[in-house]
């Protein structure tokens, strides 16, 4: 290829004094045609300025000269690098990992600008281990959607992250395991939240200390019984009301031949029948007799459980009078990892740009909400047009005036949407 014009003034002193001072063949990388990568050759102009020895070439408006790559290249790299892993593009489009990787980088620091997510009413925190470290995630609960993850779930990088949290004081609820550090940061920068400890960790301790009994049972058994042991072991886990004739008929035979194992499978099923009550008071009562209940061989099983109930009474009880549960965070983890396995050598910027920025899930965690303003007093006929979609009419409250304005929030990534697309294989 070559210029088709040629520069009129020089890019230093404006001057239009101009000779050509040689030619020089350089190569651009381009989108690829039909299906195979592509490159320009560009016979490319240098000028000289008369006036102020200024050496220049052709401009080329078309040409990113930093990646020395067309701007429709790095269009297609832009758009594709969301869905594909950085090898298959690079070998798409003939270009390195690296230089895919920094478009990347390009195009997460655009998307950030782009796309502020609104601060959650009720936020979840939870972590998830990613490239040999555990990571800190945030969700919206109210809208079941990712908000952020962090690179750490240390207390010094929470509090470096929180500091700079948006409108802390938006955030109503905050739920979270039983880990004290998230309770600790959500008493420091969410000092009027309700913090809620998430239920399904909570249960969850049942759930093990029965699996720890069943492990302990195990090591005493014959290598044909061990492996029947193993085969049940859904039986034991499961609810007590999920399970058929055949499944309950199992679990009492292995009851009365282990008295422990069928006393840890009562003391789990009892704690599970107390988060049936809508009282807080009431529950209460009930978490408090069944503690009393776990007796004898069993209790050191259960000892986690009970020095959670003995210590985080009232984070635990918050949920009886808020019933949120961060449960969607468990299919993150899922994702995050299948997302990390699918594009070897991810960073973590990379899983979660890939996470937060999905098309499809930022378009189902889009919503519309009111929001109120003040309108001047002379302003007779409303609002008139809203940031986006048209505002309601403006009433009065007593000495104010107030309308409302529809405007369309992102709340982030809709996880269910993520969650869909990774069974679907769109991540593959």
């Amino acid at each position: 290829m070559e210029p088709t014009y040629d520069p009129t003034a020089c890019p230093s002193c404006k001057g239009g004094r101009l000779y050509r001072h040689g030619v020089r063949d350089q190569h651009y990388v381009d989108a690829p045609h039909y299906g195979e990568p592509a490159v320009l050759l560009v016979r490319r102009r240098r000028w000289r300025c008369q006036d102020c020895s200024t050496l220049f070439p052709d401009p080329l408006p078309a040409i990113d000269e930093k990646r020395r790559a067309t701007q429709r290249l790095v269009r297609y790299v832009r758009g594709r690098s969301l869905k594909y892993t950085f090898a298959e593009i690079g070998r798409e489009v003939g270009l390195s990992d690296r230089s895919i990787r920094h478009i990347f980088d390009d195009l997460v620091r655009d998307l950030e600008t782009q796309f502020e997510f609104v601060t959650p009413r009720y936020l979840g925190i939870d972590e998830v281990k990613l490239i040999g470290k555990y990571r800190c995630i945030l969700t919206n609960v109210e809208a079941n959607t990712v908000y952020d993850m962090l690179a750490t779930r240390e207390m010094a990088g929470l509090r470096e992250y929180f500091r700079r949290f948006r409108n802390p004081k938006a955030v109503e609820v905050v739920t979270a395991d039983l880990w004290n550090n998230y309770a600790v940061i959500a008493r420091e920068f969410f000092p009027k939240a309700l913090f809620v400890a998430d239920r399904f960790h909570v249960q969850r301790m049942a759930t093990n200390a029965v699996e720890a009994v069943r492990k302990a049972v195990r090591r005493s058994l014959t290598q044909k019984r061990r492996i029947q042991l193993k085969d049940d072991r859904y039986v034991l886990l499961r609810h007590g009301h999920s399970l058929s004739a055949e499944q309950m008929t199992k679990l009492k035979s292995w009851g009365d031949q282990f008295p422990l194992l069928g006393a840890a499978w009562e003391a789990k099923e009892r704690f599970f029948a107390c988060w049936n009550t809508k009282s807080r008071a009431i529950a209460a009562r009930e978490l408090d007799a069944w503690a009393a209940s776990i007796t004898g061989d069993v209790r050191p099983y259960f000892a986690e459980l009970l020095t959670a109930w003995s210590r985080r009474r009232d984070d635990i009880l918050n949920y009886f009078d808020c019933p949120v549960t961060n449960a969607y965070t468990e299919s993150i983890n899922r994702l995050a990892k299948s997302i990390n396995r699918m594009g070897r050598g991810y960073t973590l910027e990379v899983v979660r740009a890939k996470m937060l920025y999905d098309s499809n899930a930022l378009e189902k965690g889009t919503m519309t909400r009111r929001v109120a303003v003040q309108v001047p007093d002379d302003d007779l006929g409303g609002l008139g047009m809203g940031k986006i979609g048209y505002a309601a009419p403006a009433k009065s409250t007593g000495r104010r005036r107030v309308g409302y304005v529809t405007e369309l929030v992102c709340m982030g990534a809709h996880i269910p949407t993520l969650c869909d697309k990774l069974e679907s294989g769109a991540f593959e």
